[in-house]
């Protein structure tokens, strides 16, 4: 066998990308969509079910709209990674996880990059 047959001659881009679950959503995504559809639905069963006394109304509640979540937030999502790289959304969510809870994970600054040299140099 030959040194060109045990090389693999390209590397394939998609091998390293989260796999897309339902509607252009990761995996990731859709569990962030699906659990915060169940939390908003928990606390309006529980509203309903102080208001009328019917318990089930907090685990129907809480499926319906995490179910909700998903189908609208399949759309919102796609609209928000249209045109972008390929984590921008996971970034976009850490960086604002990180920035609510006063962290220091990622790099802030206000201004602007240079990537030229400028006329102004050392010498």
């Amino acid at each position: 066998m030959s040194e060109q047959d045990k090389t693999i001659p390209f590397l394939p881009t998609r091998l390293n990308r989260e796999a897309t679950v339902f509607g252009g959503m990761t995996v990731s995504e859709f569990g962030i969509s699906a659990g915060l559809g169940f939390v908003f639905g928990l606390v309006i069963g529980l509203i309903f079910w102080v208001l009328t006394d019917f318990w089930l109304l907090i685990p129907a509640m809480a499926m319906l709209l995490c179910i909700v979540t998903i189908l609208i937030g399949k759309g919102i999502v796609a609209a928000i990674k249209r045109g972008k790289p390929e984590a921008y959304l996971n970034r976009l969510i850490e960086e604002r996880i990180d920035s609510l809870l006063g962290g220091n994970k990622f790099i802030r600054r206000a201004g602007f990059w240079a990537t030229r040299r400028s006329s102004k140099g050392l010498f």
